[in-house]
């Protein structure tokens, strides 16, 4: 019943030329920022955690040539996938740069924008992110970026600790709620801005439901084999892998079996300028 614990990611340009599982995790919230972000002519615009190029291509499509716009990642095998989008696509005005946010290969103050869908999630300095951020961008530049909140999930969350409980496990309970704690509010992501010298001047909060038939189907789906379930296994010794994770399918199973599971997820667009 837990096969999906055996699960290994491998990083290979195969599975990533097959891989659309991100995009389809990211798609609401690049909706949002796409929806939200200040388009102009004639400015630089920088993409931070571009990935495989969504949503960094389709706002190139939707900037046009007057604009030029650049993406920087360091997942090679997805920048790849994303040049080879851009020469199918045709486009002219984007270019992909393998290199890390925490060192923005680019002149002080010689950025218009800078957009991240997602990529606040996966830096491992945020702080370092931002300062990079503040340099590069011109006096008044824009830094808008989308995120998910705490939170997110809250339905799964409360099964996995009640399944801990049930289990006789409550010591592992304070471990997973900071795992659960790590993703920021309002307040907190606000805070990484104006303490790296931006202004805050627009936040928009929303939410979308992802619907499962049932815990197995959760547990089983690609993406959160690939995203989560090895970060949540990280949590507790080996040896309680399988007795922890075929209970928590079993809860799970069982509250889908009145109304599915219903996971809710908040997230937001943030909008700060330069100062």
């Amino acid at each position: 019943m837990t096969d999906y614990l055996k699960y290994k990611f491998q990083d290979t340009p195969e599975f990533v030329n097959t891989f659309d599982e991100l995009p389809l995790w990211s798609a609401s919230f690049g909706l949002l920022l796409l929806k939200h972000v200040e388009l102009k002519p004639n400015i630089k615009v920088i993409d931070i955690g571009s990935g495989a190029g969504f949503p960094l291509l389709e706002l190139a499509s939707r900037l046009g040539n007057s604009c030029q716009l650049y993406g920087i990642d360091p997942w090679h095998n997805a920048n790849n996938r994303a040049k080879a989008k851009i020469r199918n696509y045709g486009l002219t005005n984007v270019e992909i740069i393998e290199s890390s946010a925490e060192q923005i290969p680019f002149e002080d103050g010689s950025v218009d924008l800078i957009v991240s869908n997602l990529g606040i999630n996966n830096f491992s300095n945020p702080q370092q992110v931002f300062k990079e951020c503040h340099r590069v961008l011109k006096q008044d530049g824009k830094l808008s970026l989308t995120t998910n909140l705490y939170g997110h999930w809250k339905e799964f969350y409360n099964v996995f600790y009640s399944t801990l409980e049930e289990l006789k496990l409550e010591k592992y309970i304070s471990i997973l709620k900071a795992e659960e704690e790590h993703r920021g509010t309002i307040e907190s992501v606000s805070e990484l801005f104006t303490s790296n010298g931006f202004k805050v001047d627009r936040v928009v909060k929303e939410s979308i439901e992802m619907k499962f038939l049932d815990g197995t189907a959760f547990l089983n789906h690609h993406f959160i084999k690939l995203g989560w379930l090895s970060g949540w296994m990280k949590l507790f010794p080996e040896n309680l892998h399988e007795i922890i994770f075929a209970k928590l399918e079993k809860n799970l199973n069982t509250q889908a079996n009145t109304e599915n599971l219903n996971l809710n997820v908040s997230m937001a667009f943030f909008q700060s300028i330069k100062i």
